[in-house]
């Protein structure tokens, strides 16, 4: 009986955290590239359902060259200008929406247009937390 609770014991020390964390997405959809270009971006509301923060650390896919978390913000000027987000940390029970004009993915050097009625892979990675495989389908913008 001793043998079991050492072995509980072990166990729980060396789960990753990502055993508690619960990183949900919806809504996952990407606009088609404009023909002539080799770029696209990617939209989707993210939701952690777990009790301790998560950090989003980056994008992985095949369908581009490569892909990276960025934001519209604007600057001193009154410029809305695009940059890049090494991390996104979400508090436990927190909701992002990626949206045109804010939060989102790009795409660069997209291997294939991006066409409406198609379907883009991607997976989030967590400093945190386990990836998460997301399925995005291609909509026109609204």
């Amino acid at each position: 009986m001793k043998v079991i609770r050492q072995l509980a014991l072990a166990a729980c020390l060396v789960l990753p955290l990502s055993a508690w964390a619960e990183v949900v997405v919806s809504d996952a959809w990407v606009k088609p590239t404009i023909p002539g270009t080799e770029n696209g971006a990617g939209y989707f509301v993210i939701e952690n359902q777990g009790t301790s923060a998560v950090t989003l650390v980056g994008v992985e896919t095949d369908v581009a060259r490569a892909s990276e978390v960025h934001q519209h913000v604007m600057n001193d000027e009154g410029m809305m200008r695009m940059r890049r987000v090494p991390e996104l940390t979400l508090a436990a029970g927190e909701q992002v929406t990626f949206q045109p004009g804010s939060y989102h993915v790009m795409f660069f050097g997209v291997k294939n247009p991006f066409k409406v009625g198609s379907s883009v892979a991607f997976q989030l990675q967590f400093a945190d937390a386990d990836a998460l495989d997301v399925v995005a389908e291609v909509r026109p913008l609204k």
